[in-house]
């Protein structure tokens, strides 16, 4: 199977984009931090180490979404695709650890759902190349 290179770095710069909107005071950003317990005054020791670690992990993801899903399913089925990866895997997945962990619906509503828009987004753009 080929993978685009450009569908790819592209996939992965729109999820990281859309995370720091995401997780930014225009949506979640107080009610993430409340959820867990974070206050969002304080800085990261290292948001280099951070957000570059970040990254590497969304294209790691979007490469793993490319290879299991193919790459020739067009945007539409490409976040269909996405769509269903993000709710019925990644979420439930979540969705355990944050019972035994005692986490909050709230918090799994917030993350699960930027997990889900997440590989919407890359398997849509994933799926035009």
């Amino acid at each position: 199977m080929d993978l685009s290179i450009t569908g790819i770095f592209l996939a992965s710069i729109a999820a990281f984009a859309f995370g720091a909107l995401w997780y930014s005071p225009l949506l979640f950003i107080d009610r993430w931090c409340k959820e867990a317990g974070i206050d969002p005054d304080i800085q990261l020791d290292n948001p280099g180490k951070v957000y570059g670690l970040t990254f590497l992990l969304t294209v790691t993801s979007a490469i793993g979404l490319g290879l299991l899903l193919g790459v020739d399913a067009g945007i539409l089925r490409g976040a269909g695709i996405g769509l269903l990866t993000g709710v019925l895997i990644v979420v439930t997945s979540m969705g355990i650890n944050y019972q035994f962990s005692g986490r909050t619906l709230s918090h799994l509503l917030i993350d699960g759902g930027f997990q889900t828009c997440r590989f919407v987004i890359m398997r849509a753009i994933i799926g035009l190349f």
